[in-house]
């Protein structure tokens, strides 16, 4: 836990709103801050969060069932994310004192702070756009680590020169644990989950997009080269779970414009439905949909209600017995 986290955003809420509030370190989650609002003393069960990212989101959904007050304190916030948690009546506070807070007659919204900003780590070769395809892999597969590093450079794509380097930042984070000279451990997967979706969203996925598309009739009509072409996101999710009617559709391909134009009939638009990313990984096994991983963690950051329910039961069948 991050004591740093909750001090300074106690302090700066007091500074620069006048609200008190008292830290208690023992209870339920990381702990409890108590509010003395309008004469009033306020309980919130609290969740820390260094920064708070869309992936986090459908975690507190879950714990907002089993305690009536959470609030969630983090460094950072972005907007899109804390207006989820207004909608949800979700409280939280931030490090520069922006807070929300909804409870037994008594509301609070402040959002005039800006961001504390911290000094910026050096970038670790694991959570390059190079690195982020090999941590793909090996959450995909945990035994892939345990291969030669020709092996795991040829499974992955990336060049072999760059397989040591990405092992050592892996190693570093601390997911990665030596169990003898050749062999490694895996610690806190669901972590190291976390951490790519988080990196994935700003360090490869932009670089994967090939373009909008619209579509005239159902996309479920379709027949894929599955080798070259897979659904991703919604369309992916309703495969995998029959729970998710979509409304924006993912692509990922190996293919060129002109083949998806010719084969399945796509026309390009800025603002089509249908997201086009390049597969960076093999179909060797001609799945429906991208591996269940990348679906869920498309879900988590497109963010809705029905997306976050559906991401949850991807990851209950799918994810977690393999982490």
């Amino acid at each position: 836990m991050n004591e740093e986290v909750i001090y300074t955003a106690i302090a700066q809420a007091q500074k620069v709103s006048g609200i008190a509030a008292q830290w208690k370190q023992h209870g339920p989650l990381d702990g409890r801050l108590v509010f003395d609002l309008e004469g009033k003393e306020i309980v919130f069960t609290v969740k820390i969060k260094k920064e708070l990212r869309q992936y986090h989101v459908h975690e507190l959904l879950q714990l907002q069932q089993q305690y009536e007050n959470l609030m969630v304190v983090a460094e950072n916030i972005f907007p899109k994310i804390k207006e989820t948690l207004r909608i949800n009546r979700i409280a939280y506070l931030e490090t520069n004192g922006n807070l929300f807070l909804k409870t037994k007659g008594i509301y609070y919204f402040i959002d005039t702070h800006k961001t504390i900003k911290n000094t910026k780590n050096k970038t670790n070769r694991a959570f390059t756009k190079a690195g982020l395809k090999v941590v793909f892999h090996f959450l995909l597969d945990k035994n892939l680590i345990n291969k030669t590093q020709r092996e795991i450079a040829k499974t992955t794509g990336v060049a072999l020169g760059n397989i040591p380097l990405i092992i050592n930042g892996i190693k570093e984070t601390g997911y990665l644990l030596p169990l003898n000279n050749k062999e490694y451990v895996w610690e806190n997967r669901k972590e190291l989950l976390e951490r790519w979706i988080d990196k994935y969203t700003t360090g490869l996925r932009p670089n994967l997009h090939k373009g909008n598309y619209t579509l005239k009739g159902d996309w479920n009509k379709i027949k894929l080269n599955r080798e070259l072409t897979v659904w991703g996101g919604e369309p992916a999710a309703d495969i995998l779970t029959n729970y998710l009617r979509p409304e924006k559709l993912t692509l990922y391909t190996k293919e060129n414009k002109l083949d998806l134009m010719k084969k399945y009939r796509l026309v390009p638009k800025n603002d089509g439905e249908i997201e086009v990313l390049e597969m960076f990984w093999e179909n060797a096994k001609a799945e429906k949909t991208a591996p269940p991983l990348l679906v869920y963690a498309d879900l988590i950051l497109k963010g809705g209600k029905r997306n976050i329910e559906t991401a949850q039961k991807i990851f209950n069948a799918y994810i977690e017995p393999n982490l």
